[in-house]
């Protein structure tokens, strides 16, 4: 998931979650980015759906009858492994402990960190997946984000990984999408208008997954 999904598509990088403070006294009133009845590590209600529908995808997908483990790489500006390769019990508790970080949106960070989860092609006999979450197109590395997500993506996929992006378009932004499919292995993009809505897509991706 992007950095940039509790800042209402504004351009911050909503490192400032917690309210600011005086004296030691925190001062009464919400961040730009953080939403009311949210705690400060999750920040808003954007970065919970997210949490929520990645918990609800690794349930789904461990009813497969196959062998399978999880990995969560949590991204901003950059990108971060926050579990390696784990059963599907230990990855939710994983994700239930997430916290925002803020940031900007580095998909070729993201999408190299994942692959560097994964064992060498061949030597398990499984496929791999990534199922990319975001809310944009990349801001980060500052030279070429797009040019450098398009690369990660060539180059998870000439080892045999299937990259499922997963996007957040509150605008149906036909560019925007048009790059996304450029990092899908198969040119499917799985995207809705808003993250209240990311659970609509469960049926579809555990297919996508079933398919490939």
């Amino acid at each position: 998931m992007s950095g940039s999904v509790c800042n209402d598509g504004d351009g911050s990088d909503c490192e400032g979650c917690s309210p600011p403070t005086f004296f030691g006294l925190n001062i009464f009133f919400l961040p730009d980015c953080r939403d009311s009845f949210v705690s400060e590590d999750t920040c808003c209600n954007n970065f919970a759906n997210v949490k929520d529908f990645s918990s609800i995808m690794v349930n789904l997908l461990d009813g497969f009858n196959s062998e399978k483990d999880f990995s969560v790489v949590q991204f901003a500006t950059n990108a971060q492994l926050v579990s390696n390769l784990s059963s599907a019990e230990q990855t939710d508790q994983v994700i239930e402990r997430l916290d925002y970080t803020g940031g900007f949106t580095n998909h070729a960070s993201a999408i190299q960190t994942c692959q560097q989860t994964f064992p060498s092609r061949g030597s398990s006999g499984r496929k791999n997946f990534i199922m990319l979450v975001t809310d944009g197109v990349p801001s980060e590395p500052e030279y070429d984000p797009e040019g450098a997500a398009k690369a990660a993506a060539s180059s998870a996929k000439s080892q045999g990984t299937i990259i499922i992006p997963v996007f957040i378009s509150p605008y149906n932004d036909f560019s925007a999408l048009s790059f996304m499919r450029r990092l899908s292995s198969d040119g499917k993009v799985f995207d809705v208008t808003d993250f209240d809505s990311l659970d609509s897509l469960q049926d579809s991706l555990i297919e996508q997954v079933s398919c490939s």
